[in-house]
């Protein structure tokens, strides 16, 4: 009977394998999928998206919330279908007072932004399926839609 060779794994999914460790390892609190409902390019988007995390911050944390980095809330997020129906998956760490918090006031600010966009907010129970999920679409070739805070750095080789 003959064997079955295995292929090595190609650089993309070595790429992904290292992204869904890295999202684990994140250990984060919500997931989040905010759809826009409407057609828009990646790069508005991602300027809706940091919009709104300045927004959640600020009335999570107060006016002074960009001389407060280390309370601010981390993410990670990817942009998925980008070229039709475009959403971002999100990954939220977060204390759990701003987790209850979130929750009541993000699909205002959202509405704000977006008018006709819905979020689905979502406990996580189980960070490797979630990261899993939203690095479907992520290779070395699309990591333009990997999407970081601004006020931390991240990266998927620590």
């Amino acid at each position: 009977m003959a064997q079955a060779t295995q292929q090595p794994p190609t650089r993309g999914e070595i790429y992904r394998t290292a992204c869904i460790r890295w999202m684990t390892d994140f250990d984060p609190d919500l997931f989040v999928t905010f759809v826009f409902n409407r057609s828009i390019s990646m790069d508005e988007a991602q300027a809706i998206f940091e919009k709104f995390h300045g927004h959640l911050d600020r009335k999570l944390i107060g006016r002074a919330f960009l001389r407060r980095p280390n309370d601010r809330t981390d993410y990670i997020a990817t942009v998925e279908k980008p070229d039709a129906n475009i959403h971002i998956h999100a990954l939220f760490k977060m204390t759990a007072i701003q987790k209850v918090r979130f929750c009541l006031i993000a699909n205002g600010i959202w509405e704000g932004l977006v008018k006709g966009g819905n979020l689905d907010i979502q406990t996580v129970y189980g960070a490797e399926g979630v990261a899993d999920y939203i690095t479907k679409e992520l290779r070395p070739e699309t990591s333009d839609r990997l999407l970081l805070p601004r006020h931390k750095e991240v990266s998927p080789s620590r």
